[in-house]
């Protein structure tokens, strides 16, 4: 519990509701016997609760020229995506930031899609993290487990703060085209549902 209390003081600004269900949760763990299921259930939620990192922003960098550059130096030509893109850069220098933007980038293997998402967000200055859904068929990979199974994971934006240690980071989400559908829920409409929630 003096772990998760600690790593609590680390956050910048964590939301009075999360706070709280730390604070119900530690206090849930604090009664509960070790060798109990729902000991392990209770203090693996608690991991990935603290593991967020809520409130640490990368700083964003707007700047049109510095972009142009970064793009210019990591691709040759693509002169119509590049200007889109600092289009997007531009209107959120007007509105002071572009949070929750989407750009659908299309076209066939090997154009660039991947290596110029990766350039953006260096234009940017933000962290950088790609998912791929091609094939993918589980709803609970794009929105997570119920925590009650043993071994739950939480969905895939969860693990990219984490991994990215920041809460804007550059997610590319790729083979979006190859989504596949089974027989445990459509991650098609998981996905638009997280997009649109974003």
């Amino acid at each position: 519990m003096a772990k998760y209390r600690k790593k609590m003081t680390k956050f910048s600004d964590i939301p009075d509701e999360v706070s709280d269900t730390i604070e119900s949760e530690l206090e849930k763990l604090s009664t509960l016997e070790k060798n109990s299921s729902e000991f392990s259930v209770t203090r693996s939620y608690l991991d990935w609760l603290t593991d967020v990192p809520w409130g640490n922003m990368s700083k964003e960098n707007l700047d049109i020229k510095s972009g142009r550059i970064v793009l210019d130096r990591d691709h040759y030509g693509l002169d119509d995506v590049k200007d889109i893109i600092l289009a997007y850069i531009a209107i959120g220098k007007l509105k002071g930031g572009i949070q929750g933007k989407i750009l659908c980038l299309a076209g066939p293997p090997g154009v660039g899609k991947t290596s110029i998402a990766e350039s953006v967000a260096n234009a940017l200055g933000r962290e950088f993290f790609r998912f791929s859904v091609g094939g993918l068929s589980d709803v609970s990979e794009i929105k997570g487990h119920r925590r009650t199974y043993v071994g739950s994971m939480p969905g895939k934006m969860i693990q990219c703060l984490k991994s990215t240690g920041t809460m804007n980071p550059l997610v590319l989400i790729d083979e979006i085209d190859k989504l596949g559908m089974g027989y445990r829920g459509d991650p098609a409409a998981a996905l638009l549902e997280l997009l649109v929630s974003g």
